[in-house]
């Protein structure tokens, strides 16, 4: 079974005895070219060193500067080494080596968004710019044939993303450009009014399907508009985006790759790397 980091976020918790943190976290801090902070409080360059891909298990607590999010008994989290953004904790964790520890201090967006692929910040750490996270690790195995080929399966997934959606233009006779992140937006009906602007509360009502046809979610199934403010990430990025360029009575249908839905990890129905269709029509703006 693929190990993923999203699994282990209700016990990132650690013993914080087992770290030399320093009272004050924020300070001493260093960057690498990607932006990520860190700091080593442990260090032996002589134990056996993490390596990409590598199955490890560490002590783990997370925080913000003045309080401990959470924190515990000292369980060992498993996960496998995957990067998923410049600058993400993976950079971290593959800087170390058997029995280091360390603080990495990220972006709270970056991580929830961008790693952890959530809707939204969780309410703990909505106040939250930065985490810090206290990483001792405790072990380092190699990949194993069953998840290499895991991962060389979701590989093969997201290199055919991009001809799935050509070819479903293609078939469909679409020849719009898309945005600069991928987004295609074909107008289905003409509202009127200014178009919505960042911070607004907007209320839209949509329609989501695979690019067989196939029905994914509705609001209008449970006759519940979605209400969200653009620009918060409590709505896929596909969605955010797509409503900054609306007017109220506005429909579009929009061709949404992974990269702006749900990216590499597996969400209910919909399989890892898998491009979605939405129509969405903007009912409300205030």
């Amino acid at each position: 079974m693929r190990l993923n980091t999203r699994n282990f976020l209700p016990i990132f918790i650690f013993s914080l005895s087992l770290l030399l943190t320093a009272c004050n976290s924020s300070d001493g801090f260093k960057s690498t070219e990607s932006g990520l902070k860190y700091k080593f409080h442990y260090q032996n360059e002589e134990n056996q060193s993490v390596q990409l891909y590598d199955v490890v298990q560490v002590y783990m607590n997370y925080r913000s500067e003045d309080s401990v999010l959470f924190a515990g008994a000292g369980y060992r989290i498993p996960f496998q080494v995957v990067p998923v953004y410049d600058g993400d904790l993976m950079e971290g964790i593959l800087m170390m080596h058997l029995d280091d520890s360390a603080t990495f201090k990220l972006n709270t967006k970056d991580f929830f968004f961008k790693m952890m692929q959530f809707d939204e910040v969780p309410e703990h750490a909505q106040n939250s710019e930065y985490l810090l996270f206290d990483i001792k690790i405790a072990s380092i195995s190699p990949e194993t044939p069953a998840l290499k080929a895991q991962r060389l399966e979701l590989n093969k997934r997201k290199d055919a993303e991009a001809d799935l959606i050509s070819n479903y233009l293609k078939e469909n006779k679409i020849d719009v450009r898309p945005t600069e992140s991928g987004l295609y937006i074909i107008p289905i009906k003409n509202g009127t009014g200014p178009l919505v602007n960042d911070g607004m509360n907007v209320k839209v009502h949509y329609d989501s399907f695979f690019l067989d046809g196939r029905p994914y979610i509705s609001s209008r199934d449970k006759e519940l508009p979605a209400s969200f403010i653009p620009g918060e990430g409590t709505m896929i990025k596909a969605l955010e985006e797509a409503v900054l360029q609306m007017r109220v009575g506005d429909k579009v249908k929009l061709i949404v790759p992974s990269s702006l839905a749900y990216g590499g990890v597996q969400r209910d129905k919909v399989k890892p790397y898998t491009p979605l269709i939405f129509e969405m029509e903007l009912l409300e703006m205030n």
